[in-house]
C-alpha cells in the first residue's frame, strides 16, 4: 500500500476545539519541503501538514503522476493520475482522524501539479474540504465525475496564476475559470505577472482569503 509521507506543524495557537487543517501539495519535481514556509504566513490556528507526492522521480523530487510532452504541452499519465486522485482522496479523508483536526474544517493548498490534484478532490469528495487554493494549475476537464455531488455547493475556491507560465499556460487557468463558472461553488480567480510560481501578492491574498474562511465557520 502506497504511503503518503508528510511533515506537519501544529497550530502555534490553539483552543478547546479542534483546530482547523492546511494541507500543502506541492508540484512536480518538488517535495514536502517545498511549500512549507507557507505555514508561517497562515492564520495561527491552523494545523499545518505538507505532504509529498508519492512517485520518486529518477532525477530527485516528487511526483503526484508521471507527465510526457514538454513544458506548456505537458501529457499527463491517466493511469498514474487515476492512482493519485485515489490515493490523495483517502489520503485526506483519513488525516483529521490521525491528526485530531476538524474533519469539516479541512483546506487544501495546492501548486502546480499539486493544484491539478486539489482541484480534483473538490469535485470529488467535496464534502471532505472545506475550501481550495490552487496556485498555478486547472481543473483537468478529464477529471471531471459525471455527476457532481451536492456537497460542491458552495465550496470556497482561490484560483491563482502567472500570465507569463511558460509550464502550466495561463490559457489552461482560463479554460478553468469557464468550467467552474457554471458550478455552484464560490470562485475567486487572480492572475499576476510572473511565471511559474507565487507572486508575494498571492501570498498575501491567500492569508486574506483562509482569514476570511476562519470568519465565516465563527
Amino acid at each position: 500500500m502506497t504511503t503518503i509521507h508528510t511533515i506537519e506543524r501544529k497550530p502555534r495557537q490553539t483552543t478547546d476545539e479542534a483546530p482547523p487543517l492546511l494541507l500543502l501539495m506541492h508540484g512536480y519535481g518538488a517535495n514536502e519541503h517545498d511549500l512549507f514556509d507557507l505555514a508561517n504566513y497562515v492564520d495561527p490556528h491552523f494545523y499545518v501538514v505538507s505532504a509529498r507526492a508519492p512517485l520518486t522521480l529518477p532525477w530527485g523530487g516528487y511526483a503526484w503522476y508521471h507527465l510526457g510532452g514538454t513544458p506548456g504541452r505537458l501529457i499527463p499519465d491517466p493511469t498514474t493520475r487515476a492512482h493519485a486522485v485515489e490515493l490523495a482522496q483517502r489520503f485526506v479523508v483519513d488525516l483529521p482522524a490521525r491528526i485530531g483536526t476538524n474533519p469539516r474544517r479541512t483546506y487544501l493548498l495546492g501548486f502546480s501539479q499539486g493544484a491539478i490534484i486539489s482541484l480534483a478532490l473538490s469535485v470529488h469528495i467535496p464534502e471532505a474540504i472545506a475550501g481550495i487554493i490552487a496556485s498555478s494549475g486547472y481543473l483537468d476537464p478529464e477529471l471531471l465525475p459525471t455527476d457532481l455531488p451536492e456537497a460542491l455547493t458552495n465550496m470556497p475556491i482561490l484560483q491563482m496564476h502567472g500570465t507569463y507560465d511558460d509550464v502550466i499556460p495561463v490559457t489552461a487557468a482560463h479554460h478553468t475559470r469557464a468550467l467552474l463558472e457554471p458550478l455552484p461553488v464560490r470562485h475567486t480567480y487572480q492572475e499576476y505577472p510572473i511565471g511559474h510560481g507565487i507572486h508575494p501578492d498571492g501570498v498575501r491574498l491567500m492569508q486574506q482569503w483562509l482569514g476570511e474562511r476562519l470568519a465565516e465557520e465563527r
